[in-house]
């Protein structure tokens, strides 16, 4: 994992577990692999990186990996969180809560992203159809390094510097 390919603990994070989850498939055989991640997931990857990084990008529908020996899948894009949660519970399968080591402090940006689209929610009742509509695009590039070829690595929106003493 290259130093500028990480942006944040987030991102640390989400790199280690996804080499832990690749390396296990590949040891048991397998070349599909299928992430839980929902419509809420995708759209609050979306403003973060739309907010932080001046980018406009979320997490692909399904991709090959680089190595091009595993598919990602994410079957759940288009499931709002709260019914992938009602189903669980109908069913009688565990809900696991959010369990980041590093938020154990303060509620952290996905957890004031989450706010914030409840909060439009409230005003704008279709507002996850309408940015699934508009991230079908950008779910739909399923090759990998695709948007580093066509915008690099840096960042549109240059950022304060912090005064350090």
């Amino acid at each position: 994992m290259d130093k500028e390919d990480v942006d944040s603990i987030c991102s640390f994070c989400s790199r280690l577990k996804r080499g832990r989850i690749y390396a296990t498939a590949r040891t048991h055989g397998f070349n599909v692999i299928a992430l839980g991640q929902h419509l809420d997931d995708l759209a609050e990857s979306f403003l973060m990186s739309t907010f932080h990084n001046g980018r406009l990008r979320t997490m692909k529908a399904a991709y090959v990996n680089r190595q091009r020996d595993l598919k990602v899948i994410r079957p759940f894009v288009y499931v709002r969180e709260r019914e992938l949660r009602q189903f669980a519970l109908d069913v009688n399968l565990p809900v696991i809560p959010e369990s980041c080591p590093a938020c154990f402090e303060a509620p952290k940006e996905r957890h004031r992203i989450k706010q914030l689209l409840a909060q439009q929610e409230l005003l704008y009742p279709r507002v996850y159809l309408n940015l699934k509509t508009a991230l079908l695009p950008l779910m739909s590039v399923s090759e990998p390094g695709v948007e580093r070829q066509l915008y690099g690595k840096q960042n549109y929106v240059s950022k304060p510097k912090q005064n350090r003493l």
